[in-house]
């Protein structure tokens, strides 16, 4: 085993962190929602109340994090494409429980149903509205799954296929037993999710008739430390938001 994977594994229990908007006056909601996702997007704006409304539930796993998100009508954004050097090199890969989405990545209409998974790189331009709901989402390094980002942005797996459902499970085992995972068997998962969710990429892209992706370039311990530190800043603005009571 190189440094390189060493450097990727959690090294302790993951980090929680719990953000509810009802915990705060409704008139800071709208700019805490934006604090916590301002790394991402240029701006997230709600489409039918004044303010935000929703919870994220947020675990710190090393260079991953894993997410459950609730939420009112709302849109987002990102007007041009970031280098690496801007802003975090990670990919969402979100699973839709409840709701829907729709809109652009990168000019590519995009149309999400309750099932779909969607991945979006966290790099690439971006216009998208979503209804009230729910998703899990991970956000894992581009290097964590081998392939170029500008062929992902914007894929949906559809959840007709079998792939996208037994990712799709291995999205919600994890979920649902993270608090309570020692770190071998937070890196069990990861490998497990890992393979399959590039079993349902490979799928998809042979259906859609595209190329396949190539491999990406190996990562230093460095540029995974980075990855470690950009995901913690933002857990950190997650934390200190949900520690407010004024």
């Amino acid at each position: 085993m190189t440094a390189e994977d060493n450097a990727d594994k959690p090294s302790d229990r993951p980090q929680r962190g719990v953000f509810r908007t009802a915990d705060l006056p409704s008139e800071q909601r709208n700019e805490a929602w934006n604090a916590i996702a301002g790394s991402f997007f240029d701006h997230v704006v709600p489409l039918v109340d004044k303010a935000m409304d929703g919870e994220i539930h947020s675990d710190l796993l090393g260079s991953w994090s894993t997410c459950t998100i609730r939420f009112n009508p709302h849109s987002y954004a990102r007007r041009k494409a970031r280098s690496p050097e801007e802003g975090l090199n990670h990919y969402f890969i979100q699973l839709y429980r409840r709701g829907t989405l729709h809109g652009e990545c990168a000019g590519h209409g995009v149309y999400v149903r309750p099932g779909d998974i969607l991945i979006l790189d966290v790099r690439e331009a971006l216009t998208l509205r979503a209804s009230a709901g729910e998703i899990v989402t991970l956000i894992i390094p581009h290097a964590a799954i081998e392939r170029l980002p500008d062929g992902l942005h914007g894929l949906v797996l559809r959840h007709e296929d079998v792939s996208t459902r037994q990712l799709a499970f291995r999205f919600e085992s994890l979920q649902a037993q993270v608090a309570d995972m020692s770190p071998e068997e937070i890196e069990a998962s990861q490998s497990a999710i890992r393979e399959a969710l590039i079993t349902a990429i490979d799928h998809t892209l042979k259906q859609a008739d595209l190329p396949a992706q190539q491999g990406a370039p190996g990562k230093t311990s460095e540029e995974i430390a980075d990855d470690t530190a950009s995901l913690r800043a933002v857990q950190d603005i997650l934390l200190d938001w949900s520690g407010r009571d004024d």
